[in-house]
């Protein structure tokens, strides 16, 4: 079995490396990696989700075509979690045994961060993120990294607030599990088993202790739920 880790808005595929000593030995872990950031940083930033799920498909065509799969999918995650498998779907590819879907609400609610794309700098989302605790602050003498990191999360957060998939556009087949932060101010408004509406499959939810990086210190937990629902 492998098990596919996509990632949140400004993260890349090391976000979920230490995912990898809380899980079984025989699940394969393949964190994908997208254009723009860590070894794909020479590549051009994706500004639509489609784009980049046809780019991941393509990618890890040979994997998802010859051997079972699970999804692992963190806020922007989950939306591409959503396409990755409506495209799959229509290439005739097969689907994943089972999705996990982390840290927001059902892809078929608008959850917009910045409610004009025309008017929100990219200081406004750096400095949202920055108030919220979900992006680091520029350390001394790390402008430029910096830089680079915050221009990534800007594009993925503009790209993620385009996209809304509703229930009739696609569905998964397969069952799902939904986990979040009890104390995650952004999906405070949101009934997180609203994702049922997403699958035809059941849809079984857990909410942790923490924020919107609840997972950070529920590691070993999360991992405990992902292997006992695949029964590994």
């Amino acid at each position: 079995m492998v098990l596919f880790f996509l990632p949140h808005a400004g993260g890349s595929a090391k976000s979920y490396c230490s995912f990898k000593r809380f899980l079984p030995q025989s699940l394969k872990v393949i964190p994908m990696e997208i254009a723009g950031r860590s070894t794909r940083s020479s590549e051009p930033l994706f500004t639509d989700i489609s784009d980049c799920c046809r780019d991941l498909l393509e990618k890890h065509r040979d994997v998802i075509a010859s051997e079972e799969y699970a999804i692992f999918g963190h806020s922007m995650g989950t939306l591409l979690a959503c396409e990755l498998v409506r495209q799959a779907r229509e290439q005739g590819l097969p689907e994943p045994e089972h999705v996990f879907l982390s840290g927001r609400c059902s892809a078929d609610e608008k959850a917009m961060i910045f409610k004009s794309d025309e008017t929100t700098t990219d200081e406004d989302i750096t400095d949202f993120f920055f108030s919220k605790s979900l992006f680091p602050k520029p350390a001394q003498g790390a402008e430029e990294l910096m830089a680079m990191l915050s221009r990534i999360l800007c594009a993925d957060v503009r790209m993620a607030d385009k996209c809304c998939i509703s229930p009739e556009e696609f569905k998964f087949s397969c069952d799902i599990t939904v986990l979040y932060g009890k104390d995650d101010e952004m999906l405070s408004a949101y009934d997180m088993h609203g994702w049922q509406r997403m699958t035809d499959g059941n849809c079984t939810v857990h909410d942790f202790e923490g924020a919107h990086f609840y997972y950070q210190e529920n590691k070993e937990a999360v991992c405990r739920i992902i292997a006992d629902t695949l029964n590994i």
